[in-house]
């Protein structure tokens, strides 16, 4: 009982003294801008309270469609608090933000539109357009599975270097020697990074021009329905002379991780799921390879090279 005591003690006095580090940070004055429908003022209150309340420590960005109307479209706080750069949603410096795996909804969409050219279909054997798919047990797996991540593939054994991300041929090769972790379409494991990879891939394989996803994004969705939709502002594989309009990633800050698990149970279960996984078990694997991707304590997610990938 007394090693908790003092276990207890020794956590609060961190925090504490984290606390007051984070203090010392000059405090940049709260700015919001933005329009809502009248109907949805408690939304703009809502938005506003997270960042007077500290749940939004630096800057974010909320945008609400209802019947195809935009009646929310709020920003607020900085894009980066330490540059004191604000947030901006203007036509010449519009600040744009990592989204992580929403992603994976805009890969889908992808795929989607070539189902509907009658490229492929989602029962479709992935190995009928990609015939070398189907080596090492994966003959059947269908198109539908790996977008609903029941291939079994929701990690790779080898480990993903920057050259093999970047280099799609190489990928290839690396995906077609690859085995199911689990007997393909019998349970759902997420699939963190290989979404991405694999669906590029199917992509290229049923693409009449074999084009990967950045490019097929910007040439048949974005781009052709950017006029029409005032501006589709998406990108997999960012231009570097768009980098400066990025929010950076801010890692996250001792107190408020501890805020965050004591304040929501799901948080504190993933949390706590995670620093206690076996470095051997499955899901520890999945989000874990590419080891140069991560978030906290470095924050890779601002390399420009990374936004480059495709």
């Amino acid at each position: 009982m007394g090693l908790l005591r003092y276990a207890v003690c020794l956590g609060v006095a961190a925090l504490l003294i984290n606390y007051g580090i984070e203090r010392l940070y000059t405090e940049h004055p709260l700015h919001f801008d933005g329009k809502v429908d009248s109907r949805y003022e408690a939304v703009r209150k809502a938005f506003e309270q997270n960042f007077i309340d500290g749940l939004e420590a630096e800057g974010a960005s909320f945008a609400a469609y209802v019947k195809g109307q935009k009646v929310v479209d709020l920003w607020g706080g900085y894009a980066d608090i330490q540059a004191a750069r604000t947030w901006k949603e203007t036509k010449s410096q519009d600040t744009i933000s990592v989204v992580f795996s929403t992603t994976k909804a805009v890969a889908a969409l992808c795929i989607a539109v070539l189902i509907d050219r009658g490229r492929l279909r989602y029962d479709d054997l992935v190995s009928r357009h990609w015939p070398a798919f189907a080596k090492n047990g994966k003959a059947n797996i269908t198109v539908e599975w790996v977008m609903s991540h029941m291939s079994g593939l929701y990690y790779f054994d080898e480990p993903i270097t920057k050259e093999i991300a970047t280099n799609h041929e190489i990928m290839r090769k690396l995906i077609e020697n690859e085995t199911p972790k689990v007997s393909a379409g019998t349970s759902f494991g997420y699939h963190t990074y290989t979404f991405g990879w694999l669906v590029d891939q199917i992509i290229r394989h049923t693409d009449e021009k074999k084009r990967g996803i950045g490019q097929f994004l910007r040439e048949e969705i974005t781009e052709p329905n950017g006029m029409k939709l005032a501006g589709i502002d998406f990108h997999i594989g960012l231009n570097l002379s768009e980098e400066y309009r990025v929010a950076r990633v801010a890692p996250i800050r001792m107190f408020e991780l501890v805020k965050e698990v004591f304040c929501n149970y799901r948080s504190a279960l993933m949390f706590f799921k995670y620093s206690f996984a076996n470095k051997e078990s499955p899901p520890y694997k999945a989000v874990s390879n590419p080891s140069w991707m991560k978030i906290s304590p470095q924050c890779t997610m601002n390399d420009p090279e990374q936004h480059a990938m495709e």
